[in-house]
C-alpha cells in the first residue's frame, strides 16, 4: 500500500467512525460461529423490497483476527427454487489495529498471484471493522469514479440465540439501500 494510500485510509477512519467505546462483556470469539436466517433489502431510490436467506460465518484468522463470510440468496416471491434467484458470496479478514478492538482489512498473500496496490481514488475499497457494546460493525468506504464516496456500514450484535443485522448503504449523505435481517446460531 502506498503512503498516499494508508493516509487516506487512516483519515477514513478517523473522520467516518469513532474509537471503540467501553469494552463490553462481548468478546470477539462470542460471534464465532454459523448463522442463518433472512433479511428485508430496501432501496429507497428505486422503492424496491426483497427478501434475502442469509447466511454467516465469523471464525478466527491467524491468532487476534477474524474472517468474515456471508452468502446473500436473492429469493423471488419468498422462493430460491425458481428462476431468477441470485446468489452473491463475499468474504473479508481482518487484523487488530494496535491491540486495539480496531481491526483493518488483511490481505493474504498468494504466492502464485502478483499482489496488487490497493488504489482508493480507482474505487479500490477501504474496509475496517470495530467491536463495542452495541456489537460487531463492518465499514467499506469508497471513492466513486464522480467524486462522490459510498459508506457501507453492516452491524450484527449478538441476541439470545442468533444475531440482529443491519446494513445501509450511503452515496454523498444520501441512504439508499437499507437491509434489516435476523439470523439464528447454526450447528
Amino acid at each position: 500500500m502506498t503512503h498516499f494510500c494508508r493516509r487516506l485510509a487512516l483519515a477514513a477512519l478517523l473522520c467516518l467512525t469513532t474509537l471503540p467505546g467501553p469494552v463490553s462483556a462481548q468478546s470477539l470469539t462470542d460471534y464465532f460461529g454459523a448463522f442463518v436466517g433472512r433479511a428485508e433489502v430496501r432501496d429507497t431510490g428505486e422503492g424496491l423490497v426483497e427478501t434475502r436467506d442469509i447466511d454467516i460465518e465469523i471464525g478466527p484468522f491467524r491468532r487476534t483476527g477474524f474472517r468474515l463470510r456471508w452468502t446473500n440468496v436473492t429469493l423471488v416471491d419468498g422462493r430460491r427454487d425458481v428462476p431468477g434467484v441470485k446468489r452473491r458470496v463475499n468474504e473479508v479478514i481482518f487484523e487488530p489495529h494496535d491491540g486495539s478492538r480496531l481491526f483493518v482489512e488483511a490481505s493474504v498473500a498468494n504466492l502464485f498471484q502478483r499482489q496488487e496496490e490497493m488504489s482508493p481514488l480507482a474505487g479500490d475499497p477501504v474496509r475496517w471493522a470495530k467491536l463495542d457494546e452495541n456489537g460487531m460493525h463492518v465499514f467499506s468506504f469508497a471513492i466513486l469514479e464522480d467524486g462522490q464516496y459510498e459508506l457501507q456500514t453492516y452491524t450484527r450484535q449478538l441476541v439470545d440465540d442468533g444475531l440482529e443485522l443491519t446494513f445501509e448503504r450511503v452515496v454523498d449523505g444520501e441512504v439508499l439501500r437499507r437491509i434489516d435481517g435476523w439470523a439464528v446460531r447454526a450447528d
